[in-house]
Order: C-alpha cells, then structure tokens, then sequence
C-alpha cells in the first residue's frame, strides 16, 4: 500500500470513533513521510532521523465498550506497521477517565531500524 492508501483506509476505520488518531497518522503519513534518502535536509527529514510526537484524545464510549475499540484501534495500527515504519504506543491516561469516556495518550515515532 502506497502512504495516501494507508492513510485513506487509516481515516476510513479510526475517523468514526477515534478522529484525533486519525489526523495524527494522517500528519505522520503524509506530512512527515518516511524520510528521504538524501543527506543534509533538516531534522526529522532523513530516512534514518528519529520522528517521536504525542496526541492525546477523550473518545466518548457511547455504551460500547473499552476493548472493543481498543482492539479496532489495534487492528489499524497492525495495518499501519506493515505499510510504513511508523509505530503507535497507545496508553489510557490515569485519573480523569469515566464511564462515558476513556482518555487516550499516543505517541506516534518513526522508526528507522525497519
């Protein structure tokens, strides 16, 4: 799959439920990319730079449940991790979290070792 391929199924699958998630992979897809080859472009813009930042999200539950959507947000990011060398860590943000609502923090790197 092409970066635009990915993307359009990433805002497709996560867009309904989880749309701050999917902007930022949207951004990291085609906005940052996967980095050039050529040397001397700035930073972050190398193949081989380290590309780290952090989204955070409030999804509201509307009486599914937290799993579920845990588990679609995983089943893109698997599809993500096969087409690009981006990678997600997904972690529930303590404290502010309700019945209604689960608080979201992702931090969204490139990893050049792929």
């Amino acid at each position: 799959m092409t970066p635009h391929e990915t993307a359009k199924m990433i805002h497709q699958e996560l867009s309904p439920f989880a749309p701050k998630l999917s902007a930022a992979l949207n951004r990291a897809l085609l906005d940052i990319g996967e980095g050039s080859m050529l040397v001397g472009l700035g930073p972050g813009a190398n193949r081989n730079d380290d590309v780290t930042f952090h989204e955070t999200e409030s999804i509201l539950l509307s009486g599914g449940e937290p799993a579920t959507i845990l588990l679609k947000i995983q089943q893109v990011l698997w599809a993500l991790e096969e087409n690009s060398t981006w990678k997600v860590i997904v972690d529930k943000k303590p404290g502010r979290s309700s019945h209604q609502q689960m608080d979201l923090l992702y931090t969204l790197f490139r990893d050049p070792k792929c």
